[in-house]
């Protein structure tokens, strides 16, 4: 069995790095009431999306100005790098491309919510529904859109769940007094950028927002501030916004940290509990505030493949049952378990080989490496029948 053992680890090696770095890029053009027109806009998911079940749901981040590359094209290697590095987790990105900004974003009447801002929270919202959101939205705005976001999070309390103005301006003050005064308002994932004061930098920006921050100084201790002094006006979101993110996720990278901790030897720091026990550790430190994150593919992975390294194979096999439950369509997680159970319970192992098998054949590319490993399988299962 050594053959199949090293098939399997190249093949999840294989499979997690597409999971890591691969998008996929979904269009979605639509008729929009609000504005009576079509528009589109760019939906971006992680590739491990195709092996969450219905109920394995991501948060979601609208990007604002995606007709600008130079801005949205930073701000999402941002997200994706972010997301390698496990500091925040996958999401359902979608990108939002403006007709004519500065109509679309200004801020006239304070009582009197935007076409931009029905689109986003009820069409949009509607047309995201199949890729399976869940409840924390997050907007990301530059500018006028930066403005236009925090007036759309002050008009929704409910709705989103943070936001990220990049050097805003626009009736700053307006929405500052709306956002302190609204007990609704979630202080916490308000995120506030701002470029240099000096004149080829972001200088009218820079003077309000100083001259704010000395006029509403209780407003300014409870949100996240960026200050980029050495920036120009463009350049505040390209350095901005990983900063602010990994303030809004800052929960997210620790989570685990305490299970299955190895030294510099591989070797477990601490006898895990029993697998019931680990299962239940796990789902608890899923749940960050009022926000459940499933263990994504590499944490279930990591975990794992510790506690089998170290002599657990209980509580291994407990944590890539989890993994089953929110990726049922993953492979990697089936061919472990025949992996763990193959000496001890061949028949049962044997059915996860078979699972395993049925998803290269149906749902994954049909690349060499696939087929070698299926080739493989189905060898192993027909001396096994």
């Amino acid at each position: 069995m050594k053959h199949i053992r090293l098939n399997l680890v190249f093949f999840m090696l294989m499979v997690l790095s597409i999971a890591a770095k691969g998008q996929r890029v979904d269009t979605l053009t639509f008729y929009s009431k609000v504005f009576k027109a079509k528009r589109s806009v760019i939906i971006q998911t992680p590739e491990f999306s195709r092996y969450r079940s219905d109920s394995t749901t991501l948060p979601v981040i609208y990007v604002l100005d995606g007709q600008h590359e130079w801005f949205v094209n930073p701000v999402l290697s941002d997200i994706r790098y972010l997301q390698y590095t496990h500091e925040i987790p996958n999401a359902i990105v979608v990108v939002i491309p403006h007709q004519d900004r500065i109509r679309e974003c200004a801020i006239r009447d304070m009582n009197k919510g935007l076409a931009l801002d029905s689109f986003i929270t009820q069409e949009v919202e509607e047309k995201i529904r199949p890729y399976h959101p869940n409840e924390f939205r997050m907007i990301i705005g530059h500018s006028f859109s930066a403005s236009f976001s925090l007036f759309s999070y002050s008009l929704h309390p409910g709705f989103y769940s943070a936001v990220i103005a990049n050097s805003p301006l626009d009736q700053l003050e307006a929405l500052i007094g709306r956002l302190e005064k609204d007990p609704l308002v979630n202080k916490a994932g308000i995120c506030i950028s701002v470029g240099g004061i000096s004149r080829d930098k972001d200088y009218f920006h820079r003077f309000e927002y100083d001259s704010l921050k000395l006029k509403y100084p209780s407003f300014f201790r409870t949100v996240h501030l960026f200050e980029a002094d050495q920036s120009y006006h463009n350049a505040v979101p390209i350095v901005a916004t990983p900063a602010l993110l990994t303030a809004v996720f800052a929960d997210f990278k620790s989570r685990y940290t305490r299970f299955a901790e190895v030294n510099e030897e591989y070797k477990l720091l601490v006898k895990p509990s029993g697998p019931e026990a680990e299962y239940i550790r796990i789902m608890e430190a899923s749940q960050l505030g009022k926000y459940f994150y499933a263990p994504e593919i590499p944490d279930v992975n990591g975990m794992a493949s510790r506690y089998e390294a170290n002599g657990y194979p209980a509580q291994a096999l407990k944590i890539y049952e989890t993994g089953i439950r929110f990726y049922p369509y993953y492979p990697g997680f089936y061919l472990s378990l025949y992996d763990l159970l193959k000496d001890n319970d061949r028949q049962k192992a044997l059915t996860y080989l078979r699972k395993a098998e049925q998803l290269l054949k149906t749902r994954e590319p049909k690349n060499t490496e696939n087929k070698a490993l299926l080739k493989t399988i189905q060898k192993e299962l027909k001396e096994n029948k």
